[in-house]
């Protein structure tokens, strides 16, 4: 482990079993957080843990479906019981969507997508809000798609405008108990999600990235470790891009 930014602290990390999630996972350990992995998949979770582990952190790995209350539950007493607590939530798990016009998304294929990511957010958000120990935070990954309209993919986009609309609605109780809450809002990342294989490579120093796109999932890690950290005091309630200027100038600049 290399630094002490989160030393004693306890993070729940969703969707943590690749991507954003596992990058946030290592980075959450590596600044000496004890870290719950939960993800949808299992093994996923677990190898996201062992990799925690076997560079010196603490870290347990718990499957969990977010849109289901029990899971949510069982995520934040997973970590009272392992390591006596919860400071920090990275409400980061959701699905995306097939992509096709407007007029052939169905009835079942909009609640599935609100589901997870809207109704799984809001059960993570209260959960968080009741169990946080005062001066944690809570980071939620919305999407550039949480303010903009996305033509081929109209659930998705109405669910991450939702997370944005919970974060900053929700921003005052976090206050009132001593508590923060912000959506970060990522550009295109190159992930599992999106067809990509695994990076699991931790950079010391990130290289700047395409200006069309082209993230890393550390690019987004990194902020989403900022507004957890205490360095964001002054933050809350806010919606963060981190899309490398792709909505600055859109369409993008054929480079």
């Amino acid at each position: 482990m290399t630094g002490s930014m989160f030393a004693n602290k306890v993070a729940i990390v969703t969707g943590g079993g690749s991507g954003i999630g596992r990058a946030a996972s290592r980075r959450l350990a590596a600044e000496g957080a004890s870290v719950v992995v939960a993800d949808l998949n299992g093994e996923s979770a677990e190898a996201t843990a062992s990799l925690i582990v076997q560079a010196g952190g603490n870290a347990i790995a718990i499957k969990a479906d977010i849109s289901s209350d029990v899971d949510n539950e069982a995520m934040f007493d997973a970590a009272e019981r392992t390591f006596g607590g919860v400071d920090l939530t990275f409400l980061n798990a959701g699905m995306l969507q097939p992509y096709i016009p407007f007029d052939q998304v169905t009835p079942a294929l909009f609640d599935k997508i609100i589901a997870v990511n809207l109704r799984g957010t809001f059960l993570g958000l209260q959960l968080a809000l009741a169990r946080s120990r005062p001066g944690g935070a809570c980071v939620v990954t919305a999407s550039a798609a949480g303010v903009i309209g996305f033509s081929e993919a109209a659930a998705y986009a109405t669910s991450k405008h939702g997370m944005v609309g919970l974060v900053r609605s929700a921003a005052r109780a976090f206050a009132e108990k001593k508590l923060r809450v912000n959506a970060i809002c990522p550009g295109m990342v190159l992930t599992p999600m999106n067809g990509l294989e695994q990076d699991d490579s931790i950079q010391t120093e990130l290289t700047d990235p395409d200006y069309r796109g082209g993230l890393s999932a550390q690019h987004i890690a990194e902020v989403a470790l900022f507004l957890l950290s205490r360095n964001a005091a002054g933050v809350n309630g806010q919606a963060q891009l981190v899309d490398a200027a792709l909505l600055s100038s859109f369409p993008p600049l054929d480079l």
